[in-house]
């Protein structure tokens, strides 16, 4: 509530200041109902679904070389059908040359049916707050603006895209462009500044021209609360990596390559951390119809016990472009199995196909399918199987959009017991 207080006072006393000065204030929603039926809770993670029996069989388990296959004979009450509620709004606040831009935004639920949402109204919903930041222009160099407070970083998709509370500097010169930033988290509360981690980033962006972007970035994290507080562990990591994207007619392509070094330190024994990451995609697209191919593939360990971490490791990034139902973020993303491009400490090897048709301007209908690995054994075997989907989506009104996607995973040799 006082951050509030503050935003508002900040806001009033700019425009007591400026009084010629005018703002422009739009206020935005994403509101947000899904519905998700799985025919085996056992695909699990302790973020959203909660497997029967405890386990978590792809989510990542850090550092513990300990992993279980699931038992995918179909039993009674291993369905799961659930509604959930995740309502976003967000306020902007900008003078009328877009010099000085104020940012709030909120996120009520990500809460299923009956969980915090009780019969008589009597909702205890979660409130996240998502943005609060101010985007300036520097005043002395209108080319260049700096970003104050909990911001969308920005950074490569396969690394860093989601929030964090930190100062971002950034500038554009033409077909050159760069920025600096600065992010802490210490979501532990810990005492010491030694236990809290720090986010450093250098990113460059160069446009030769309209249909070409090649942009390269260097990340330092700092974590010095690895295993939780006091506990003496650190983890330093450095994400180096160099991405294009680009156009030739109705072609558009990308390929992205980050390389991963760093130092683990546990119980006073440092353990180095090298590992890579490479994607490529192309999309064709016709007046009606879109069609997609790519590949991902990140390195994974193939030995906890020795001393060295081979497999790629991520911040915080979003895996939905893929197109899966079953394993990867789709609709419902607060319940997914999987949100890294990696499978627990044993990396990733996958083909993603897409394609998707316009029946009408309202209604699209498509297919994906991914042939799923893992880059190095889960217990007995890599192959974790084809998932195939199927979609549809329609503009309902304006504003309202209705979708559905269904997808069946046919298991490989993963699955099976060693």
């Amino acid at each position: 509530m006082s951050k509030f207080k503050i935003f508002v006072a900040t806001l009033l006393a700019l425009a007591l200041a400026a009084p010629a000065m005018a703002f422009d204030v739009k206020i935005k929603g994403d509101f947000n109902n899904r519905f998700s039926y799985s025919t085996q809770m056992d695909l699990a993670n302790g973020d959203g679904r909660i497997s029967k029996d405890g386990e978590d069989y792809l989510s990542e388990i850090p550092l513990s070389g300990n992993f279980s296959t699931a038992d995918t004979k179909k039993e009674r009450g291993d369905a799961d059908f659930f509604g959930e509620a995740k309502y976003r709004l967000s306020m902007t606040a900008a003078d009328d040359e877009q010099k000085v831009k104020g940012v709030l935004a909120f996120e009520f639920g990500g809460d299923k049916y009956g969980q915090n949402l009780d019969f008589g109204g009597d909702a205890k919903s979660f409130l996240e707050v998502r943005k609060l930041y101010t985007d300036l222009q520097v005043p002395f160099d209108p080319a260049s603006r700096l970003v104050l407070g909990l911001q969308p970083v920005g950074y490569n998709k396969f690394v860093w895209s989601d929030l964090a509370a930190g100062v971002k500097y950034k500038s554009n010169r033409g077909a050159f462009g760069y920025s600096l930033g600065w992010f802490r988290d210490n979501t532990d509360l810990a005492d010491d500044e030694s236990d809290e981690t720090d986010v450093f980033a250098l990113d460059l962006t160069l446009k030769p021209s309209d249909a070409l972007k090649v942009n390269g970035f260097i990340i330092r994290r700092d974590d010095g609360d690895y295993l939780g507080p006091n506990t003496g562990s650190r983890n330093i990591e450095h994400w180096i990596g160099v991405a294009a994207d680009g156009q030739a007619g109705n072609l558009f392509y990308g390929g992205t390559f980050v390389y991963l070094d760093g130092e683990v330190t546990i119980g006073g024994f440092d353990v180095d951390r090298k590992a890579w990451l490479a994607n490529l995609e192309g999309t064709m697209k016709t007046d009606a119809a879109k069609f997609t191919a790519g590949w991902l593939y990140s390195t994974g360990d193939d030995d906890p016990a020795d001393s060295d971490f081979e497999n790629y490791d991520a911040i915080d990034i979003y895996t939905g472009q893929l197109g899966s139902v079953v394993i990867f973020d789709s609709y419902a993303d607060d319940n997914t199995t999987v949100g890294t491009p990696y499978i627990q400490d044993k990396g990733l090897n996958t083909v993603y196909l897409a394609a998707s048709l316009d029946v009408t301007e309202k209604t699209t209908v498509g297919a994906n399918y991914l042939w799923i690995n893992s880059a190095e054994d889960l217990v007995a075997n890599d192959d974790i199987g084809s998932e195939f989907v199927v979609r549809a989506s329609t503009k309902v009104t304006k504003g309202l959009t209705a979708g559905i996607a269904a997808g069946y995973l046919l298991g490989g040799d993963a699955w099976e017991d060693d």
